[in-house]
């Protein structure tokens, strides 16, 4: 397979901060007496804020706002995972382009002072992950054949799109463990990613 362009998630894939995401929902969840375990979150980060926070809230749109402001609180203990730029760069030397694709806002995105990758977020587009509409931009952005493309992410909301348009879907751990069974590849590291793609 020959690989033009790759699609990277966020939070949990090349942002150290899924821990502090869960955190931030829970206590978004508490402030209006929904009590739930951290479990009950995990599988559902990736999924654009309104849905997440519909799935136990009458009000999503203020809980949504809440985990924000928990969350943009959490910054200064979030950082890029450390292979992240070599990586990036490694992709840049073998002429294959790289997007982010995230559910987060864009104005939370602008804070996080990401460089020159360009960023497709729920913002910009009608329907955020698991549905492809994101993806499919991306790939316009980029000038890519989606086809000619891979997905990595930390979620199922980041396998559904790669595995609906048919293009692989790889699965990141960064050491975590996972339930998920929905994916083409597994790799622990960013790193991993370059023999990754070597071997399609």
């Amino acid at each position: 397979m020959i690989v033009n362009g790759v699609i990277f998630d966020l939070d949990g894939t090349i942002l150290n901060s899924f821990r502090q995401r869960v955190h931030a929902w829970k206590m978004a969840f508490e402030d209006q007496e929904i009590f739930l375990q951290e479990s009950d979150i995990e599988s559902l980060i990736g999924l654009p804020g309104m849905d997440l926070a519909g799935k136990f809230s009458n009000n999503p749109e203020l809980t949504e706002k809440l985990e924000e402001e928990y969350f943009v609180k959490m910054l200064p203990q979030i950082s890029l995972y450390e292979d992240y730029e070599e990586t990036v760069a490694r992709l840049k030397s073998m002429g294959i382009k790289t997007i982010i694709v995230t559910s987060s806002r864009r104005e939370l995105v602008r804070r996080l002072n990401l460089g020159n990758i360009q960023v497709v977020t729920i913002d910009d587009v009608v329907s955020g992950k698991p549905d492809i509409e994101a993806y499919v931009e991306a790939a316009g952005i980029l000038k890519v054949n989606i086809k000619n493309m891979v997905a990595v992410g930390d979620s199922i909301n980041d396998m559904i799109p790669a595995k609906t348009l048919g293009i692989p879907a790889i699965l990141i751990t960064h050491g975590r463990k996972t339930n998920i069974t929905l994916y083409d590849f597994l790799i622990k590291d960013l790193s991993d990613l370059i023999d990754c793609i070597k071997n399609l």
